[in-house]
């Protein structure tokens, strides 16, 4: 059943009267979704604040070791350490240390499991030598407390090698996926946090594998401790209890996630307890945090990024998670959790405000519709009249809209400039439509066959239709004629103009060859009559040339055109036209012909301006030199393989609608 049509008035206060009425009922209903929504959102405020804080302590705290290890790798790369010098590398990598207290130990290695270590623990220093294939399990190593004290070195036996290392391991395969050109930083690799093995404390290891200049293969390694993360976050709080905490590992897959930084809880004030807790599992540290996780985590698989609401002892937590900007080989994830009871009391009781809002407006609505209604209906009316009448294609000028309002005062003036551009425009494609039916009248149906030549012309107008058009005429003969007359013109302007100006000149043409097919004759009488009989007519180019039968004799005139090309087997040479064209509106001197003897396979091209001055994105000329480029490119192919090998370049080459395009191809055939 179709729409029954209403008038503008009923319809506008219809429309708003039931909106508004709708609106008031879908408030009261969805009022609890609402708060729900609002609480969503507070939670995501109070957290984002406190995220984007522990992200940046996270960034700082790893940032001077990335820096660190790439300053060290750039000494490396100088082969400062390739013969491991003790003294030196103690001497480099000490203070080192002392200025990141989050580096437990420092490592360099070789490719071949050759390592130096220092290492700082209790307020101690060891650094130890291993090189595994040329002492096996011995270890050189010396401990000192203070800068004076002596370093005896001393050897014991120790099983390792640090080619079965991870960082070792994963810094060699990085730089061997991402080559030796990439940066250096995107080469650095990140180990999983673990315990390290020597001081039993949390951390994790950065590594670089890096080419020296020697063509040595070495690798460093930054042993980081995660303790003053968890000291961070634990002396976090969101509101009254509000807790902050950082993980690792992924959100899908939550029971492999470990936490990095412990949230705050009474538990941490001890720091042994606290760091005995670091890479532990969330169920293992209990409260919302461990709800968090077996809830939110694994019932929200898209909640990266965005808060969710979980159940924490039988009351509502809202919790968010969100990745760490410091990108390592796992994932490094910052999370806060909050309890609903904290957000709501920022809320106010929302119902009574809705219903009297919602009774106020909607009088307002239905006063403001009647007279909106009143005031719209008659320019939005008049507007469609107009529409309509250039729907029935009637473009006369129409009475313009009176209005106050903006819009409509645009749209009337948008309708009217519409209106102007369609009749411009139908006017304009009519007489193209003129121009284009004359200009293809002016194109020989047909071009006449000489046994010896292979004869092709390329010509395409442009939707402008300019003034380049060509002409072939055979000149007596039955089934092959005895010669034929080639003309190639250009000249200024496009349209009706010069479609009309082209009939003239082939009628000229024409008439000319029937009283003589002598070419300065010929050429004679087109410079008069496009001086004396065209008004306003400017330059005439031409390029005429006559064909004896036999196809191997061929005289040329050119004026005022660019010049023809003859290819005799790989030499181009170019034969150039008279620099002034045959009609600038005073008498002129008649050029000369030139006579061309074509041998089997030789080939004569002629382009007019449509080609030769076609210009890429850049205002670069294809040129003659893109022709010449076609015929060195084309080979032993026929003439039709080269225009279509130019119409290939000019549409790679041009950036957009040119002039007329006209290309004749003469090849003596084998």
């Amino acid at each position: 059943m179709r729409n029954r049509a209403v008038p503008f008035q009923k319809s506008l206060l219809f429309n708003l009267t039931s909106g508004v009425l709708l609106l008031g009922v879908i408030l009261l209903v969805t009022s609890l979704i609402v708060t729900e929504r609002t609480v969503k959102r507070l939670s995501g405020a109070l957290t984002n604040q406190v995220i984007a804080t522990t992200d940046a302590r996270i960034m700082g705290f790893f940032g001077p070791v990335q820096a660190a290890i790439e300053i060290s790798a750039e000494r490396a790369i100088n082969g400062e350490f390739q013969q491991f010098p003790l003294q030196d590398l103690d001497r480099y990598f000490t203070p080192l240390i002392e200025r990141l207290p989050q580096l437990s130990s420092v490592m360099y290695a070789h490719e071949n499991g050759d390592e130096y270590m220092l290492l700082k623990s209790a307020g101690r220093w060891q650094s130890r030598l291993t090189r595994p294939e040329a002492w096996g399990a011995r270890e050189d190593w010396r401990e000192w407390s203070a800068k004076d004290d002596p370093r005896p070195i001393q050897q014991r036996e120790l099983s390792y090698d640090a080619r079965q290392r991870p960082w070792h391991q994963g810094a060699l395969q990085l730089l061997a996926e991402l080559g030796e050109d990439a940066p250096i930083r995107e080469r650095i690799y990140w180990t999983r946090p673990y315990k390290f093995f020597t001081t039993q404390e949390p951390g994790l290891t950065l590594s670089l594998a890096q080419r020296t200049h020697t063509g040595q293969v070495i690798v460093l390694g930054f042993d980081i401790l995660l303790a003053d993360i968890s000291r961070f976050t634990s002396n976090l709080e969101e509101g009254r209890d509000g807790k902050v905490f950082v993980l690792r590992g992924k959100p899908d897959s939550p029971q492999g996630m470990l936490v990095v930084g412990v949230p705050a809880d009474e538990r941490f004030t001890d720091e042994a307890t606290m760091i005995n807790y670091v890479l532990s599992r969330p169920a293992e540290l209990g409260g919302p945090l461990a709800s968090f996780v077996s809830d939110a985590l694994e019932t929200h698989p898209t909640l990266p990024g965005s808060p969710v609401e979980f159940t924490h002892q039988s009351e509502s937590w809202w919790g968010e998670i969100t990745r760490s900007g410091l990108r390592t080989s796992d994932d490094i994830w910052i999370g806060a959790v909050v309890p609903e009871e904290q957000l709501l009391e920022a809320l106010p009781d929302s119902g009574l405000i809705i219903i009297v809002t919602t009774g106020a407006v909607l009088l307002l609505a239905m006063l403001r519709a009647l007279w909106l209604s009143r005031r719209y209906a008659a320019p939005l009316q008049q507007l469609t009249d107009n529409g309509n009448r250039m729907q029935r294609l009637n473009f006369e000028p129409v009475k313009p809209v009176k209005s106050n309002i903006k819009e409509i005062r645009h749209l009337s003036a948008t309708l009217e400039r519409m209106r102007a551009a369609l009749q411009t425009f139908s006017a304009a494609r009519e007489d193209l439509r003129v121009a284009l039916s004359i200009h293809n009248m002016l194109l020989p149906s047909a071009l006449p066959e000489l046994s010896r030549l292979d004869i092709q012309v390329w010509h395409e107008p442009s939707e402008a239709v300019g003034g380049e058009f060509y002409d072939a005429i055979p000149l007596d003969g039955n089934d092959e004629p005895e010669a034929v007359l080639f003309g190639l013109f250009k000249f200024p302007g496009n349209g009706v103009a010069a479609a009309i100006q082209g009939a003239q000149l082939r009628a000229a043409l024409r008439s000319g060859v029937h009283e003589s097919q002598d070419l300065p004759a010929l050429a004679a009488r087109l410079e008069s009559f496009a001086r004396k009989d065209l008004t306003g007519f400017g330059p005439l180019g031409a390029w005429l040339l006559k064909i004896e039968k036999g196809g191997q004799s061929i005289s040329a005139l050119g004026a005022g055109m660019d010049p023809l090309l003859l290819r005799h087997g790989q030499t181009i040479e170019k034969i150039p036209a008279a620099a002034d064209p045959l009609s600038l509106g005073v008498s002129m001197d008649t050029p000369q012909p030139v006579s061309l003897e074509l041998s089997p396979g030789d080939i004569l091209v002629i382009g007019l301006d449509g080609i030769v001055d076609a210009l890429d994105e850049t205002r670069r000329q294809y040129g003659l030199a893109g022709l010449e480029r076609a015929l060195e490119e084309l080979g032993t192919g026929t003439a039709e393989d080269l225009i279509t090998r130019v119409r290939r370049d000019l549409e790679q080459y041009t950036s957009g609608p040119g002039g007329d395009r006209t290309l004749l191809v003469i090849q003596a055939r084998y």
